[in-house]
């Protein structure tokens, strides 16, 4: 089975040829994940990698399009995962995932593949390959030493406060923290103050429809994220929130 996430949008055809490239190997279960990334957005394919691994067979081969360096330098990469494959660009997209990697390997470029399309030259031939149980000839084993990751600070304590980054604001407008689920504990119906242009009062909550209609909030997600949200509103927009920004959570 193959996954195929791009940056593509759902408009062009772009997407619709790397499923035939695929389909002309054999007959492979794809999956689309998303093609609507907002273009160059290396940071959501990576949370969307780190949350699409554990849904899917232990041999899926995962395959992201996110490439706004493709025909540099930039190396293109197979990963051989704690569970399943990742087949993409190395330009972040395996940061949250860097700990899973067993085995990384460059993708040599054949000669005559497009210089501005290796989603479909490149990296789809690889995964399509390998999904038939073939290995590609055309690897080149390197260190794991030589994975790119984006620049996020962890989350830390520092006195009385946790010092975080947003590292996801999605459709709902719900803004997601690195800050995991086991980094600290919040009782339901506590007060928490959020430091984050400007103060703001949040209530920590189970669920998003504890929250009164407008009231923002902090939850644990179904990622196991820490989360501000707003019951029937758009906590992005009420805190104007960016990511990669950095956040700061007073503690009582």
């Amino acid at each position: 089975m193959i996954t195929i996430t791009t940056d593509f949008s759902s408009r062009e055809h772009y997407a619709g040829v790397l499923k035939g490239v695929i389909k002309s190997y054999g007959d492979i279960d794809v999956v689309d994940i998303t093609h609507d990334i907002d273009p160059f957005d290396i940071l959501h394919g990576a949370y969307i990698l780190l949350n699409i691994i554990g849904y899917f067979p232990p041999d899926t081969i995962h395959v992201m399009v996110i490439d706004p360096g493709v025909g540099t330098s930039r190396k293109g990469v197979l990963a051989r995962l704690e569970r399943g494959y990742f087949v993409g660009p190395n330009n972040g997209l395996l940061t949250f995932v860097r700990d899973m990697v067993r085995d990384i390997y460059e993708i040599i470029v054949p000669s005559d593949a497009s210089r501005t399309f290796h989603g479909r030259d490149v990296f789809v031939p690889v995964a399509a390959k390998l999904a038939m149980g073939k290995w590609p000839e055309n690897l080149k084993k390197i260190s794991k030493d030589s994975i790119i990751s984006l620049n996020i600070r962890p989350p830390q304590l520092v006195k009385n406060a946790i010092m975080a980054t947003i590292i996801h604001i999605d459709s709902f407008g719900n803004v997601i923290t690195n800050i995991p689920d086991n980094f600290v504990k919040f009782t339901p119906g506590e007060e928490i103050f959020l430091n984050y242009h400007g103060i703001h009062k949040c209530i920590f909550r189970e669920t998003y429809g504890e929250g009164k209609e407008g009231e923002l909030i902090m939850l644990i997600n179904s990622e196991n994220f820490l989360e501000i949200s707003m019951n029937k509103g758009r906590a992005s927009n009420f805190l104007k929130a960016n990511k990669m920004d950095e956040i700061m959570i007073e503690l009582p």
